[in-house]
């Protein structure tokens, strides 16, 4: 996660060259989609949604979290994929506000076919902030799972969609995010199929590289009334999610001007939620940078083989698919190879989960 460049690393082009390289890459891959894929007719429509939601089964007390809806067209006979970013993130992770066209994940996905629940998870940006202390990876895992329960029950109507019946759902992590659906696909068991991004089993000394204090005491903050317990970056670090010199650094400007919250109690409950990941029995990619040094060894990813062991942490009905995105630090979606992660993703869910439910997927997980 250090911007830093290991001695070990080749050189690689200048930032301009390598930026149009990048470009010329993301349109071909876009080219490479599936016809099908670009067949849609209908134009891009987005609606805010929000879902009442409680924090474990036995608590009555009811917050709200905030979600947008996406889809090119009718969101009917679409799998929905719920987009869970990662900590001091927020759903701009996931539709990157610079350039979407390039780091919007959402865009490539509904051009795809599929429709996006992009949501600001519990306690984040426009969701409501509960006390700090109940703000875990468990109770994120419960309001997850309501939300898809929400989903798949055809009870709710959202503008511009009518009624909304999914009849499958996936998870997409980053981070943190990776970690509460790792904790919701295995705690709960009714989604159909996860992809994390930005995790892995090798948990290395360079997690504690990012530095946190008091999300009241930064200006970003001011006027929000953010709850005691909520922490947020502390200015000018978050060049510790990139690696340098592969990312644009107007990119890490916007970052920095719309960096979010997290809780010590999500912190807390996070490494130990990767101990689960042995009860997911739905196909599960699993995604990270070459140079992601807070989930690899140095001097890489691929170099030390950190990702050689992570199929015997999944139960075998996962058919687990490993993927090192090149030129990547932690932060996938920000990088210049963000057009690859998208289309790493979308290819993996497009054989293991499918676009439309009401058709298997080509490459259903058989163990």
């Amino acid at each position: 996660m250090r911007t830093r460049r290991s001695s070990n690393v080749p050189a690689y082009p200048s930032l301009p060259r390598l930026a149009a390289r990048l470009l010329f890459c993301s349109l071909l891959l876009a080219a490479l989609l599936p016809s099908s894929a670009q067949a849609d007719p209908g134009g891009l429509r987005c609606s805010d949604v929000s879902f009442p939601v409680t924090l474990s089964p036995g608590d009555a007390t009811v917050y709200n979290v905030f979600g947008v809806l996406c889809s090119r067209g009718s969101i009917h006979d679409k799998t929905i994929q719920i987009a869970l970013h990662g900590a001091t993130y927020s759903h701009l992770y996931w539709d990157w506000p610079y350039q979407s066209a390039f780091y919007s994940y959402m865009r490539y996905a509904t051009t795809a076919g599929y429709a996006v629940l992009n949501l600001d998870r519990i306690g984040i940006g426009r969701s409501d902030h509960p006390p700090a202390d109940a703000v875990t990876i468990e109770s994120n895992a419960h309001v997850v799972h309501q939300i898809v329960q929400a989903l798949r029950e055809g009870d709710r109507v959202v503008p511009g969609f009518g009624r909304i019946r999914a009849e499958r759902v996936a998870l997409v992590g980053h981070s943190l995010g990776s970690l509460v659906a790792i904790f919701e696909a295995a705690t709960y068991g009714d989604v159909d199929g996860v992809a994390l991004t930005g995790i892995s089993h090798t948990v290395t000394a360079h997690l504690g590289d990012v530095s946190f204090y008091p999300a009241n005491l930064d200006p970003r903050f001011a006027g929000r009334s953010i709850p005691d317990g909520y922490f947020t970056t502390t200015p000018g670090t978050r060049g510790v999610f990139y690696h340098a010199p592969f990312f644009d650094p107007h990119v890490l400007a916007v970052d920095e001007q719309n960096k979010e919250t997290v809780t010590l109690a999500e912190l807390n409950t996070a490494v130990p939620a990767l101990s689960l990941t042995s009860a997911i029995h739905v196909p599960v990619l699993l995604a990270v940078g070459d140079f992601d040094l807070a989930f690899c060894n140095e001097p890489s990813c691929t170099a030390s083989g950190s990702l050689a062991a992570e199929a015997g942490f999944f139960a075998p009905d996962a058919c687990l698919e490993t993927r090192i995105i090149p030129l990547s630090g932690h932060d996938l979606n920000l990088h210049f190879q963000a057009p690859l992660t998208f289309f790493t993703l979308l290819d993996w869910m497009d054989r293991r989960v499918g676009r439309n439910p009401n058709v298997p997927p080509p490459s259903p997980c058989r163990p």
